[in-house]
C-alpha cells in the first residue's frame, strides 16, 4: 500500500513539476512571474480534447496541441508581456492576472462550463512490480516526465539555441555583447513553457474532469514546487513537483484527506525557512 501510494503521488508529484518547469521557464528568462500557465494549461488540454472528439488519432493531436500551445505562448510575449518584461514586479504581476482572467472566459466561452471526459495516452490497468500493484499510468507519467527533462536537459546543455537561451536566463547585458538576440530568447522561452505545460495538461486532463477550473488546485502545488525547488532552478521545479505530490498523497492516505491540502505547503515552509532560496536555488547578492 505504501510502495503503491507513493508511486502515484511521484507521479502527481511530476506533472505538478512539468507545470512548475514551465513558471520557472519564464520566470529565469524574463524576470515574470506567469499567474495564468496554468490557464495555458487548461486551454492546450481543452485543444487535444477538441481534435480527439473530431476523430484526430491520439498522438497526432498531441503533437498538434504541443505546437498550438507553443504558438500560444509566442503569441503572448509577443502581444502583451514582452511590454512588461524589465517594468516594476507588481505590473507584471497585474499583466499575469489579467491574462488568467481572458484566458479563463475564452475557455467558457468556446467550451462552456460542462465537464468532460478525456482519453488519455496510458492504460489505467495495474501491473505487479516486486509484488506491489501499480498503475500503467502512473508509470507512463513518470517516464514521460524523465524523458521530456532529458530532452530539455540536452538542448540547454548541447543545442546552439539552447546554449545562446541560457546565456541570456543567467547574464542579459553579457548575452547581448555577445550577439545573442535577447529579445527572440524571451519568445523562446514562452513557447517552451506553454508546450511543457500542453504535455502537462494531457497527463492530468485524464486524471480529472476536463472543465475551465480544472488548473485551480494543480496551480497552487506547481507554485509549491518552483518555490520549494528554487524558483530559478529547473531540476529543482521538478524535485519540488515529487515532494509536492509525494507528500499531499501520503498524507491524504495515512493521515487525514482533510489535511492533504495544505501539507505541502507547510513542508514547502518548513524547508524555505531553513534554506530560504529553495532547495536548488541560489541565493543572489548585489554589490553597492
Amino acid at each position: 500500500m505504501l510502495a503503491q501510494m507513493a508511486v502515484s503521488g511521484i507521479a502527481l508529484g511530476a506533472i505538478y513539476g512539468l507545470v512548475a518547469l514551465g513558471i520557472v521557464l519564464v520566470y529565469r528568462a524574463t524576470g515574470v512571474i506567469n499567474f495564468a500557465h496554468g490557464e495555458g494549461v487548461m486551454i492546450s488540454a481543452f485543444i487535444a480534447w477538441t481534435l480527439l472528439e473530431a476523430g484526430v488519432p491520439y498522438w497526432l493531436a498531441a503533437i498538434l496541441t504541443i505546437a498550438a500551445a507553443a504558438l500560444i505562448g509566442l503569441a503572448i510575449e509577443v502581444v502583451l508581456i514582452g511590454r512588461f518584461i524589465g517594468k516594476p514586479l507588481l505590473a507584471n504581476a497585474i499583466a499575469t492576472l489579467g491574462l488568467y482572467l481572458i484566458l479563463g472566459d475564452v475557455a467558457v466561452w468556446i467550451w462552456g462550463k460542462d465537464p468532460h471526459d478525456m482519453a488519455g495516452p496510458f492504460s489505467q490497468a495495474p501491473i505487479l512490480i516486486g509484488g506491489v500493484a501499480v498503475s500503467l499510468a502512473d508509470l507512463g507519467i513518470i517516464a514521460t516526465c524523465l524523458v521530456l527533462s532529458a530532452a530539455l536537459f540536452a538542448f540547454f546543455r548541447y543545442a546552439r539555441t539552447g546554449i545562446a537561451m541560457q546565456a541570456a536566463m543567467s547574464n542579459e547585458t553579457a548575452a547581448r555583447l555577445q550577439g545573442v538576440p535577447v529579445a527572440r530568447m524571451h519568445g523562446l522561452a514562452w513557447m517552451l513553457s506553454y508546450m511543457v505545460g500542453a504535455v502537462a495538461g494531457l497527463l492530468i486532463a485524464p486524471l480529472t474532469f476536463l472543465h475551465f477550473t480544472m488548473m485551480q488546485q494543480a496551480l497552487h502545488f506547481a507554485f509549491a514546487a518552483a518555490v520549494l525547488g528554487g524558483l530559478t532552478s529547473m531540476p529543482g521545479a521538478l524535485i519540488g513537483g515529487a515532494i509536492v505530490g509525494l507528500t499531499a498523497n501520503l498524507t491524504g492516505a495515512y493521515v487525514d484527506s482533510a489535511f492533504k491540502e495544505f501539507m505541502p505547503f507547510l513542508v514547502m515552509l518548513a524547508i524555505l525557512i531553513v534554506k530560504p532560496s529553495g532547495l536548488l536555488g541560489r541565493h543572489a547578492t548585489k554589490k553597492i
